[in-house]
């Protein structure tokens, strides 16, 4: 912690601008200027923020002191939040935003807390109220940590400027470290205009667990016994290292791989040894196949409620909760993670790369014959079912989706029944190709493409929401203009809060306040200089695709579903 006891004698005045080119004959740097340099130092290249009350002298200071790091600015905290998790995932880095004072910082909350879900690496700065007015209920609120505190990894308080480079530098590396996720950092305004000689110091290296050799042994003694041996892969903090070892372990093996919740990116969905994902809509094949195995080795990924859905209704804890004859080895960074939830027999605290080192060196084994065939058969007889009724059939709008787009494409996507068609027919072929929340939070998907093109400018990106999703965080459409991002929006608009609505006819027979009175989403997209369509029927969808494809910018294709169309039937 870097709280200390706040000076309770009376407010401090906000320096004058006079009294600022005063002040600043003085070249020792204030905490503002040391903030800026240890921004630049930790290799942040882009800035993401609203500008406001407490975050102003930060502001300043960057684009004085560092011009070449870019500022985008949004238009609500929590689109910002939603980004900056986006740009984490896909950089592999902590990324950076900073938050005005309450509300902005409060704004901010749910999207914490998706980032948190996640496993997203970010850092989130907030100028608070000055430490002389701690305890004083000044304007904006005053300290924002024990708020914050239950959603992130870590908070931290600054009370000097010579340890703003300490406590930046202490929270990249507890975003970056072990399960990855959201770090506050809490700096009173009057902090901004200390002046200390504080040198920011290089970020020290991460620290890593690993495998041990009676653990190793283990596995190798379970491997080479197994007939249904089974891998589960899933989390944040994969490297291209990391991923390439897991295809050449399944291959050589010759073992059936299943991805997380929303991790089907980690594995090429085409490759024989995929055999689908966890989670909401779970196939119920792929849910016997679990339980079937005498081995599962799960890799990265919480065994928490969205991993261990059974098929058919809503609820986890499930999968993996009785087994009979099964192994199961839980590998994953946090220890605290570990025999959470679900006993492993046998948990190890360590990240993806050391895991698949330590699995690399495990004999061939020789599972069942015919073992992985029978689990790919049952993923591709699960992506060749499913009815969609009415005049515009989202099978067909997926499967051409994927034909259309470049493989390396990213997709972002939010909460809703909408969702499931893309899980279900959409193949992901590329690392990190696919950004959606495991919080349950809509308005996601938006936001988060504007981080994705942020994170990798050259990258297409295609933002995926319903109707009622969308339209939680549609005012990011400005932020995507007047960054000027090449981004597809695709909504599709069926009038209502579709998942919700069919679950109140399964429990009640019928539903209530679900029904949406949308905009004319084409128009809306074109007020923000879109270009924008409307698709109503199956034979409409591949043309205006192409020509969205053949255009460059902010465009948006509205999809028009029935109200009863939820999910395959």
């Amino acid at each position: 912690m870097f709280a200390a006891a706040p000076d309770l004698s009376g407010p401090a005045p906000s320096p004058s601008l006079e009294a600022m080119q005063e002040i600043d004959q003085d070249h020792t740097p204030t905490g503002a200027q040391l903030f800026a340099d240890t921004v630049a130092a930790l290799g942040w290249r882009q800035v993401l923020h609203i500008p406001g009350e407490g975050i102003l002298e930060m502001i300043d200071a960057l684009a004085r002191r560092h011009p070449q790091i870019r500022h985008a600015s949004f238009r609500h905290e929590a689109g910002m939040v939603y980004a900056a998790q986006a740009l984490g995932q896909q950089t592999g880095r902590p990324a950076l935003c900073l938050a005005a004072r309450a509300p902005g910082a409060l704004n901010t909350t749910l999207a914490l807390h998706t980032a948190d879900t996640d496993a997203a690496p970010l850092v989130m700065v907030i100028g608070q109220a000055p430490l002389s007015q701690a305890g004083r209920d000044p304007l904006s609120g005053t300290d924002l940590g024990e708020v914050f505190r239950p959603v992130v990894k870590e908070v931290l308080h600054v009370a000097e400027a010579r340890r703003v480079p300490e406590a930046l530098i202490r929270a990249w590396r507890i975003a970056a470290s072990g399960r990855m996720g959201p770090v506050v950092v809490l700096i009173p305004e009057d902090v901004m205009h200390q002046r200390s000689e504080t040198v920011p110091p290089a970020p020290p290296p991460l620290p890593r667990a690993g495998v041990g050799a009676e653990d190793l042994r283990t596995l190798a003694a379970w491997a080479a016994q197994a007939r249904r041996p089974l891998l589960l892969a899933g989390g944040t903090g994969w490297s291209d290292t990391a991923l390439a070892a897991l295809r050449e372990f399944t291959t050589r093996q010759g073992w059936p791989l299943a991805c997380a919740y929303r991790s089907g990116h980690l594995f090429d969905n085409r490759d024989p040894h995929y055999a689908g994902e966890l989670g909401i809509g779970i196939d119920p094949a792929l849910y016997d196949a679990v339980q079937a195995a005498d081995l599962v080795i799960a890799i990265n990924l919480r065994l928490g409620e969205l991993n261990t859905f059974g098929p058919g209704g809503f609820g986890g804890f499930k999968l993996l909760a009785t087994r009979a004859n099964q192994k199961l080895a839980h590998l994953h960074p946090a220890a605290d993670e570990l025999q959470r939830a679900i006993t492993a027999d046998l948990p190890i605290a360590c990240g993806p790369d050391e895991a698949l080192q330590a699995l690399q060196s495990l004999p061939t084994a020789q599972p069942e014959a015919g073992w992985r065939a029978r689990c790919r058969a049952a993923r591709e007889a699960w992506t060749a079912s499913g009815q969609c009724p009415g005049p515009l059939d989202l099978r067909e709008v997926f499967g051409t989706l994927r034909q259309q787009l470049p493989p390396e494409t990213v997709l972002t996507v939010g909460a809703g029944a909408y969702a499931v068609w893309l899980h279900r027919y959409f193949d992901l072929v590329s690392p990190r190709s696919l950004l959606g929340p495991q919080s349950g939070a809509m308005g996601y998907g938006l936001p988060a493409a504007i981080g994705a093109s942020l994170a990798e400018p050259g990258r297409p990106v295609v933002a995926v929401a319903g109707d009622g999703c969308f339209m939680m965080h549609a005012e990011e459409l400005a932020t995507a203009a007047q960054l000027e991002l090449d981004l597809l929006v695709i909504v599709i608009d069926n009038q209502g809060y579709g998942a919700i609505r069919a679950a109140q006819q399964r429990l009640f027979g019928q539903a209530v306040g679900v029904d949406l009175r949308n905009p004319d989403f084409v128009a809306f997209a074109r007020a923000f200089g879109a270009q924008a369509e409307r698709v109503a029927r199956t034979g409409e969808w591949l043309p205006a695709l192409s020509r969205m494809q053949q255009a460059r910018g902010l465009r948006l294709l509205a999809l028009s579903m029935p109200a009863t169309v939820s999910k395959p039937v």
